[in-house]
């Protein structure tokens, strides 16, 4: 009896648990999701692949607008597609869902993964941690990065299950499809990232018989059947097309002299520490912790999650192209290893330096709570601290800058609300730290950064709205009607996204057209033009470009003569049409 009434507590505890989990997710991964329009290239050119789907029909191999190959495989798409169909309309929200789920999802399986390790109180902060860390604000987006996340994250889970349990050919079976929906998320790197990860582990382990047990046979068979089998189908489909984007999107742009987001070796390292601000202030006291325990490291779990940490970000590290989202993988790793430093902390002797370095740590992170504070007070009077940052800044940069610092005072009442916050929390830890009240301090912070990120969420949306060209494509779409419609020179996934049809360049020796069409231009493309005689502007763009190749607005022009448009421009250079725009991403 008394065993049931443990068990029913224990339960009713992480259904708790789960429920914060779930409020906290809902807030920084749902919250106004589907309100938020896009307003750059990377969203709208994903959501344009779910839009071809939804219309087409075609699940293989989906061609963007009409004519391009899309550089990443289907999975998320998929996803996005289902959602779309079940919805009965592509939109923000459906684009945005598969990140939002899975990101959500990514965080639940996380706690599951700290309860099952060290008990409930790691698997709560190994979650609030992880939920509360600025780079998986990506669960937010419509990109295929969360997608390949939380497949590898279920990919690394279940292989320290298959070791823990001696392995088995039934497991193995589940490890290959979970390996084959990693490539089916983001190409190869969904195969190698994990098996790098699992290979070193077993080497530092000295384990290679654990690779019989493993059935490695059957994992790959699994896995090349459930990604191959795209692979072929789209292959019959683009052929060379798509042969030559697969090579140039996973090694020409990657190593070769195309590739783009070239940083050096160890360009990860700062942004890991800013995106995991404030937690990252206790990395210190993570690692002091680690090399304590470096003995018992073998025969503990926590040599995996190590392992694991390492091996994504090294591996990253090698190529040249580097983003942050690409070791989005590392952060689940990183927020069990704070799980088990809780545990240790809570239910064992810890030396006198790591609750030095965990203390020192707690003060900073309340300090920096308090100069926020301090920070957004004098942003809302005359001192304006945001001003003296504008001439560091180049002008796309600058010219986002001012409008947060207008927002600011746009929402007074909650800028100030924010900064009591801030205020009275980094009060309440250096109380909690004084006292040695981890789980408050641990909660606090949670809490403060939730409601601090849930409020620069607020800003991108607003910012999204004034940089958007949702509103304009409207008015378009309503001038136009069933006319052709082009673009000049310099597309925009989003126009393409809001115009609800297929956008092609103007080119005079393929735009047969004899009556009235519509011509999208950049006014920078606009003044270049010789004459505008013939030609009628209908309708100007509210938002402006961001892209630092464009500038000013969007024009809608009607061309009634396409004589006309050939004697503006002088001798139109006609631009072969890509069949992937998105290799350097």
């Amino acid at each position: 009896m008394e065993n049931r009434r443990l068990d029913s507590k224990r339960l009713g505890l992480c259904l708790l648990d789960i429920t914060a989990i779930l409020a906290v997710c809902l807030l920084l991964s749902f919250r106004g999701i589907g309100a938020m329009p896009f307003y750059d290239k990377q969203e709208a050119r994903e959501a344009l692949v779910i839009w071809e789907i939804h219309n087409s029909g075609n699940w293989i191999l989906p061609l963007r607008n009409g004519d391009e190959i899309p550089a990443k495989p289907p999975f998320y798409h998929w996803l996005g597609a289902l959602i779309s169909m079940t919805l009965g309309r592509v939109d923000e929200l459906t684009s945005r869902l598969p990140s939002a789920v899975l990101g959500t999802m990514g965080v639940l399986l996380t706690y599951a993964a700290g309860v099952i390790l060290w008990g409930r109180g790691a698997g709560l902060l190994s979650a609030l941690v992880l939920s509360t860390s600025f780079e998986w604000r990506t669960a937010r987006a419509a990109r295929v990065d969360m997608a390949l996340t939380f497949v590898l994250l279920c990919s690394f889970l279940f292989f320290l299950y298959l070791y823990r349990t001696g392995g088995g050919r039934k497991k193995a079976v589940v490890l290959g499809i979970l390996l084959g929906l990693a490539m089916l998320a983001k190409g190869p790197l969904g195969l190698v990232v994990p098996c790098f990860t699992f290979l070193t582990f077993l080497l530092i382990k000295r384990d290679w018989a654990f690779l019989k047990r493993l059935h490695p046979f059957t994992v790959v068979s699994v896995c090349v059947l459930v990604a191959g089998s795209w692979y072929l189908l789209a292959l019959g489909q683009g052929g060379k097309e798509f042969l030559s984007m697969v090579i140039k999107e996973n090694f020409g742009s990657v190593v070769g002299s195309q590739a783009g987001h070239s940083h050096p070796f160890w360009w990860y390292i700062p942004y890991l520490f800013q995106n995991m601000a404030p937690w990252s202030l206790f990395f210190p006291a993570l690692a002091l912790f680690v090399y304590r325990y470096r003995q018992k490291l073998v025969k503990e779990e926590m040599l995996y999650i190590v392992v694991w940490l390492s091996t994504v970000i090294i591996f990253f590290s090698i190529f040249s192209q580097k983003r942050t989202v690409y070791i989005l993988s590392a952060y689940p790793a990183i927020a069990l290893l704070f799980g088990a430093w809780w545990y240790k902390l809570k239910n064992e002797a810890v030396p006198a330096e790591s609750v030095f370095l965990t203390r020192l740590a707690a003060y900073l992170t309340a300090v920096s709570f308090l100069i926020l504070a301090v920070l957004l007070m004098l942003q809302l009077s005359n001192f304006r601290p945001l001003d003296y940052l504008i001439p560091l800044l180049d002008e796309k940069d600058r010219m986002d800058l001012l409008r947060v610092a207008a927002l600011f005072t746009k929402y007074r009442f909650a800028s100030l609300a924010w900064s009591a916050l801030c205020g009275l929390g980094g009060l309440f830890l250096i109380l909690a730290a004084r006292r040695n009240a981890w789980g408050g301090f641990l909660a606090c912070t949670a809490a403060i950064m939730a409601i601090s990120l849930n409020n620069v969420q607020s800003f991108d949306t607003e910012l999204a709205k004034e940089y958007t060209l949702k509103p304009f494509m409207n008015r378009v779409v309503s001038i136009v009607k069933d006319a052709p419609l082009f673009y000049y020179d310099a597309k925009d996934y989003s126009v393409i996204f809001y115009a609800g049809r297929h956008v092609h360049q103007y080119e005079p020796t393929v735009s047969k057209v004899s009556s009235l069409f519509y011509v999208l231009f950049w006014e920078n493309e606009w003044k270049k033009l010789r004459t505008t005689e013939g030609l009628v502007v209908q309708a100007r763009s509210e938002g402006i470009d961001r892209e630092s190749t464009r500038e000013g607005h969007l024009l809608l022009v009607a061309v009634a003569d396409p004589h006309a448009l050939g004697s503006a421009s002088g001798a139109l250079v006609t631009v072969v049409k890509p069949l992937s725009g998105e290799q350097k991403d």
